[in-house]
């Protein structure tokens, strides 16, 4: 079965504010992260699970208009003079079981499986 190419991305509470309010993920350009057709997100300590994804609606460009200074301070400090990509998401959906890190299993950077097997697994070491 397939549900879909998921981008798993590890975000903090401001980035994971925005793509539930704003419908907007957004990183520096020079992530090179792949397209995909859903982002999910796991949330570290004290949640410490995947909790919810969005689907890709729109890959924007750098623009001033939805990503404010503001925004990249708060986001990626490190790169905040970098060009970024957004993506636009659709509505955030909470995970009816969410996908726990245990032991030495969490997401630091990013990694891509199938919505299916995200929407399955108990636990990261399921994704791993």
């Amino acid at each position: 079965m397939d549900g879909g190419r998921t981008l798993i991305v590890s975000v903090g509470d401001y980035s994971f504010e925005q793509a539930k309010e704003r419908g907007i993920y957004a990183f520096p350009s020079s992530y090179g992260r792949d397209h995909c057709d859903y982002v999910a997100f796991y949330r570290g300590k004290p949640i410490g699970a995947i909790t919810h994804y969005a689907g890709v609606e729109e890959v924007l460009e750098d623009d001033t208009e939805t990503l404010s200074q503001r925004d990249r301070i708060m986001m990626f400090p490190e790169r905040m003079e970098e060009p970024a990509t957004i993506f636009k998401l659709g509505d955030l959906i909470e995970l009816d079981n969410p996908v726990s890190s245990e032991g030495e299993n969490w997401i630091q950077s990013v990694m891509y499986r199938d919505l299916d097997e995200v929407t399955t697994a108990d636990s990261i070491a399921d994704l791993m």
